[in-house]
């Protein structure tokens, strides 16, 4: 591996594998942050990722139903024009770990499954 700066997300996988797929990994406090001080920021890094025809997960290390146990109020958000982008909550950066380098394999592959849908309904703990 190589470590480079990228324009948004913080993986991918170059050479002959790199499938405008990239991955942005969040504990719950930076998810918090990017959702809130850092919304801006975050339409824009999801802008420049559309501009380049990619796809970018954001991958949280955090179960949805802790998330929102853990947190008094929730403030939804609109993301226009977010068609180049879906959040997975993985429990763990244990399962971020293991999930993170089969959705960089797999790529465009996965842009229309409902990854969250298959970890939730089978319980699919990836340790």
């Amino acid at each position: 591996s190589k470590e480079h700066k990228l324009d948004f997300g913080d993986y991918t996988v170059g050479g002959d594998h790199y499938n405008y797929t990239y991955i942005d990994r969040k504990s719950e406090n930076d998810f918090k942050g990017t959702l809130g001080t850092g919304y801006n920021r975050f339409r824009n890094e999801l802008a420049r990722a559309r501009q380049f025809n990619s796809f970018l997960y954001i991958v949280i290390e955090q179960s949805l139903p802790q998330l929102i146990k853990n947190n008094n109020y929730l403030k939804s958000k609109k993301m226009k024009g977010a068609s180049n982008l879906k959040f997975i909550f993985s429990g763990s950066r244990s399962n971020s770990e293991l999930l993170i380098p089969n959705l960089l394999y797999y790529g465009q592959v996965l842009w229309n499954v409902d990854i969250q849908y298959y970890l939730d309904k089978y319980d699919m703990d990836t340790r």
